[in-house]
C-alpha cells in the first residue's frame, strides 16, 4: 500500500547530517559522515524537521565545503594534527505540510514560520518525496493539462511543473543572455498554452522568430497584402504630435493647434453622420473615431497659404479694384510640418499608418480588436514587428497595447462572469520597457506608461505580462517590481545579476550565484508559481524559433545553408519589403 506521509520517506540512508548553526536567511548542516560529501550535489532538495511531525521545512543545498583545521597552539602535541570539519548550505525556500485522510491533499507554501532546531537531522530528498512535494502543483493542473516546462536538475525523474494561474496572472520573466534559451523556452510556454482550447496569448516578436510557428496567427504589421494596418486615428493627440510635429520649433504651437482643430472637426462630423448614438459633444483628440491623413495633409496647404478678404479694395496701384486680403492665422508657419508630413506619406515603410484604403471606417477598430484579440481560430497570435521603422517601434507597441487594454477595461461582464484573460508575450523588452526615461521622447514615455498600467493592474481586467529580455538591469524597475515569477537562464553580467537579485526575497538572493554556472536549456525559475525554486532542464519545444545562434567559425568553413546576395537585398531595401 503506497504511503501518504513523507516521513516514511527520510530513514538514516538519506540523512545527510545535524544542523550546527540557524539563521533568517541560510541554515549550516554538519556533515560528519565524509563519505556523504560525495553523494551531495549543488542544487539539492533537502528536508528538515519542522515545528511538529505533519511540518517539514525545504531547502535547497548552496554549497558544500570541506574544511581543514589546525589545532589550537595551547594543545600540546608531537605532530601537526590536522582533523576534518565538513559541513553545507541550504537556502530554505518553503514549508511541506503533511495531510492525512481522504480528499485532504498535501500543501507546499512558500512561507518559513519556523525554523529547524540546533542538531536536528537533514535528510536529502529522494525521488518518491520529490514526486509528493511535486504533488502539491501536479494535482492542481486542469484535467492533466498543467504547466510542465521541464524536470529538476537534482532529480530527472521528477517534472517541474508550474502553477498556470499563478506564472500568469501574477505577471513573469525570462530573462538571459544571448544564446541561453530564451526563446526556446517562450516556445515552449506558447505550445503548452496552445493546447488550452481557450487560451489566448498575443507575442510582440520585434525580430520575427516566432512567424514560422504552425499553431499561430502570424500578423505582420506592414503595408502589404493581409498586413494589419494601424491608420493614424487609432493615434492619440501625444502620438500624433510625436510622428511629424517638432515641438522645439518656435512655430510649434501653430502647428499643434492647425492638427488638433482639423482632427477634432473631422471626428466630430464622423459622429454626426455615421454614429447616431454617440453625441459629438464627447468627442476628444483621443477618441478613437476615424479622419483621414490624406484630409489632414490637404486642410494643413490650403491653410499655410490662406488669406483673409477685408472687405476692401486696391484704389491704385498694379492691383487696383482687385479685393485687399491679410494673411491667415497659420499663413506661411506650416511649411516645415507639411514637409515632414509628406516625407512620412510618401515612405513606403510608413505605409502601414498612411494607406487608408481600407481603414477608414469606425468598424476598422473592431476588426483590428478580433484579429489580435479573437481566440476562435488560433489561440496564439504573433505579431511580427521586424519591418516596424525603428522611430516609430515603441509607439506601435504602446498603441497596440493600449487598444487591448482599453477593450478590456471596457468590457461589461454580467455577474458571475469575468473578462476573458489574455496574455502579453513581449520580447526583447528592455528596448521599449527602458529603465532610463532621461532620453525617452514624450510618446515612449506615454507607451511605458501603459505597461506599467497593466503590470499594477491588469490582474483585475484580465491582462497578463510575460516580460522576456537579455538585459534585466535595463528594464523598467516600476514594471518589474510587479513580476512575482522570474525564469533565469544564464546571466553573466554582474549588472544583470545584481538586477534580477533586487527581485528577490532575501532567503533566496544566493540562487544568484547559480545563473552564470547554468548551461544552455537550463534555468532556474523563483516565483509563486513555483513549489521549488531549483534549477530545471527544460524540454524542447516541437517547433523551434528561429533564433538558432549562426555557427560562425563552422559556417566560415563549410558555407552551408548561408545567402549571400547584395543583390536582392538592396533591392528590398529600396523596395522595403523582402517579398
Amino acid at each position: 500500500m503506497e504511503t501518504s506521509n513523507i516521513n516514511d520517506y527520510l530513514s538514516e540512508i538519506n540523512c545527510i547530517g545535524i544542523v550546527e548553526n540557524v539563521d533568517t536567511r541560510k541554515i549550516v548542516v554538519s556533515v560528519e559522515n565524509e563519505s556523504v560529501l560525495n553523494t551531495i550535489k549543488i542544487n539539492d532538495i533537502v528536508v528538515l524537521a519542522g515545528s511538529n511531525s505533519d511540518e517539514k521545512l525545504i531547502g535547497i543545498l548552496t554549497k558544500v565545503t570541506k574544511k581543514k583545521m589546525e589545532p589550537d597552539e595551547s594543545e600540546q602535541s608531537d605532530e601537526e594534527l590536522l582533523y576534518s570539519n565538513n559541513c553545507c548550505v541550504i537556502n530554505l525556500v518553503g514549508s511541506f505540510y503533511n495531510k492525512y485522510g481522504a480528499g485532504k491533499d498535501s500543501k507546499f507554501k512558500r512561507a518559513i514560520n519556523t525554523y529547524p532546531e540546533i542538531n536536528s537531522k537533514v535528510y536529502q530528498a529522494n525521488e518518491p518525496a520529490m514526486q509528493m512535494i511535486m504533488n502539491a502543483v501536479s494535482s492542481k493542473a486542469t484535467n492533466g493539462k498543467s504547466l510542465k516546462i521541464g524536470h529538476f536538475a537534482s532529480n530527472r525523474d521528477v517534472d517541474a511543473i508550474l502553477d498556470g494561474n499563478r506564472f500568469f496572472q501574477r505577471h513573469a520573466c525570462i530573462v538571459g543572455s544571448t544564446g541561453s534559451g530564451k526563446s526556446y523556452t517562450v516556445a515552449g510556454v506558447l505550445e503548452k498554452a496552445d493546447e488550452l482550447p481557450h487560451a489566448n496569448m498575443i507575442v510582440f516578436d520585434l525580430h520575427g522568430e516566432y512567424n514560422e510557428l504552425s499553431y499561430a496567427d502570424q500578423i505582420k504589421i506592414c503595408d502589404e497584402k493581409d498586413g494589419l494596418h494601424i491608420p493614424l486615428w487609432f493615434f492619440n493627440y501625444e502620438e500624433i504630435h510625436s510622428l511629424f510635429v517638432e515641438s522645439s520649433e518656435g512655430s510649434s504651437t501653430n502647428q499643434r493647434a492647425a492638427v488638433i482643430n482639423y482632427i477634432l472637426g473631422k471626428k466630430k462630423e464622423y459622429i454626426k453622420d455615421h454614429m447616431d448614438s454617440v453625441s459629438e459633444e464627447i468627442v476628444t483628440a483621443d477618441t478613437p473615431v476615424p479622419f483621414s491623413a490624406k484630409g489632414l495633409i490637404e486642410y494643413l496647404e490650403e491653410q499655410n497659404s490662406f488669406e483673409i478678404d477685408t472687405g476692401e479694395i486696391y484704389k491704385t496701384g498694379d492691383n487696383k479694384g482687385q479685393p485687399k486680403t491679410k494673411r491667415g492665422q497659420y499663413y506661411d508657419k506650416l511649411t516645415n510640418l507639411i514637409t515632414r508630413l509628406r516625407t512620412k506619406m510618401d515612405d513606403k515603410k510608413y505605409g502601414f499608418v498612411f494607406h487608408e484604403s481600407a481603414t477608414l471606417d469606425s468598424f476598422y477598430l473592431n476588426e483590428f480588436a478580433a484579429r489580435i484579440m479573437g481566440n476562435e481560430k488560433h489561440r496564439i497570435k504573433v505579431i511580427d514587428l521586424s519591418e516596424v521603422p525603428s522611430d516609430m517601434l515603441a509607439s506601435v507597441i504602446g498603441i497596440v497595447t493600449r487598444i487591448i487594454y482599453d477593450i478590456q477595461f471596457w468590457m461589461t461582464p454580467a455577474k458571475d462572469e469575468v473578462r476573458h484573460p489574455l496574455v502579453l508575450v513581449c520580447d526583447e523588452a528592455h528596448i521599449y520597457m527602458a529603465n532610463d526615461m532621461s532620453k525617452m521622447k514624450a510618446v515612449e514615455k506615454k507607451s511605458l506608461e501603459i505597461f506599467e498600467k497593466i503590470a499594477k493592474e491588469g490582474r483585475k481586467y484580465g491582462l497578463g505580462l510575460l516580460i522576456v529580455s537579455q538585459r534585466p538591469a535595463e528594464l523598467n524597475t516600476t514594471i518589474m517590481s510587479q513580476c512575482n515569477n522570474i525564469v533565469s537562464l544564464k546571466v553573466t553580467n554582474d549588472r544583470d545579476k545584481s538586477a534580477v537579485a533586487a527581485m528577490l526575497t532575501d532567503s533566496l538572493v544566493g540562487i544568484v550565484d547559480m545563473f552564470p554556472n547554468l548551461d544552455v536549456g537550463e534555468c532556474v525559475v523563483v516565483g509563486d508559481a513555483i513549489m521549488l525554486p531549483s534549477k530545471i532542464i527544460l524540454d524542447k519545444p516541437r517547433e523551434k524559433p528561429k533564433s538558432a545562434t549562426i555557427d560562425f567559425w563552422d559556417r566560415w568553413y563549410d558555407g552551408k545553408q548561408t545567402v549571400f546576395d547584395i543583390d536582392a537585398a538592396t533591392l528590398n531595401l529600396i523596395k522595403q519589403s523582402r517579398g
